[in-house]
Parts: C-alpha cells; sequence; structure tokens
C-alpha cells in the first residue's frame, strides 16, 4: 500500500513538472523546433559539400579527403545540433 502511493506521488511530481504550461516543457517544445531547423541546415550543407566534392578531380585519395571533410562536417554538425537540445531541455 505505502510503495502504491509512493508510486502514485512519483508520477504525479513527475507528470505535473511535464505540463503543457510548464517552462521546462516549453523549453524541450522550443529546442525540438530549434533541432529541427539546426539539422535542416546541417542536411543542407553537407549536401552542397557532397554535390561539390563529387566535382573534385584529381587522384583517388584527393577526391576521397573531399568526401571526407564532407562527411566530417556533418557529424560534427549534428553533434552539435543535439547538444543545443540537451542544453536547452536541462539533460545532460
Amino acid at each position: 500500500m505505502i510503495l502504491r502511493f509512493r508510486l502514485i506521488l512519483f508520477l504525479i511530481l513527475f507528470l505535473g513538472t511535464c505540463t503543457k504550461t510548464s517552462q521546462s516543457y516549453e523549453a524541450c517544445e522550443r529546442a525540438d523546433l530549434d533541432y529541427l531547423a539546426c539539422s535542416l541546415v546541417i542536411y543542407q550543407s553537407y549536401t552542397y559539400c557532397a554535390e561539390s566534392a563529387s566535382t573534385v578531380s584529381g587522384s583517388t585519395e584527393i577526391k576521397a579527403a573531399a568526401k571526407f571533410r564532407c562527411d566530417a562536417e556533418r557529424l560534427v554538425g549534428s553533434y552539435y545540433c543535439e547538444d543545443i537540445k540537451k542544453k536547452a531541455c536541462g539533460t545532460k
């Protein structure tokens, strides 16, 4: 009985902090939108970079380096977007 009461109390407190009127919920909603916008920018940048890399002439190593640069920029950008979202929502 006491365990059930504690569980119900925990759920009420937890859900109370995630209501649509709470500031943390609004911050996370905004962070989701920011994440989507950031991801779109990263994707567009990667697409442009990949198209540019495909026109690079030279040895196989030079072409691979151009593609690797695009992949690295996309990876760093993705981590950046995730980090912004985590900081805005208060998660670490």
